[in-house]
């Protein structure tokens, strides 16, 4: 076993990898615009490419990856007009897990998806008051 000192400690985003990444993003809003719990709430984005790619891109730099330019996110205020409720955040956790689980090895899937239930958790504690 390596010292501590000779550890070399690598993001979850170089473990995923950015085209694995974009691929799971791709089919987890595939899935997600075919629910029909989740998917009137997604009716108005109108160009899925650039939504997708905007949502890579925040896991990526999420995971420990860099990019030249960090686009802004603000994601209270765009899910807050959503109405959105602790069932639908249930529903979205429950579908990224089994995607994520489809397309990736554990630890790497279980390592995802508890990133993505605190990111959810806070997101719902600040749009509906209510964690998950």
């Amino acid at each position: 076993m390596p010292s501590p000192s000779h550890r070399k400690l690598v993001p979850l985003c170089d473990r995923v990898g950015r085209a694995r990444l974009e691929r799971i993003v791709h089919h987890f809003y595939d899935r997600l615009r075919r629910d029909p719990v989740l998917a009137p709430h997604f009716a108005a984005i109108g160009d899925f490419a650039e939504h997708e790619a905007r949502i890579a891109e925040f896991w990526w730099v999420a995971m420990g990856g860099r990019v030249a330019a960090p686009a802004p996110v603000d994601m209270v205020g765009r899910h807050q007009p959503l109405g959105l409720t602790a069932g639908d955040f249930r529903r979205w956790l429950a579908l990224f897990a089994e995607t994520v689980d489809a397309e990736l090895p554990q630890p790497l899937a279980g390592q995802w998806q508890q990133m993505a239930r605190a990111i959810a958790a806070r997101l719902q504690a600040q749009v509906a008051g209510h964690p998950v």
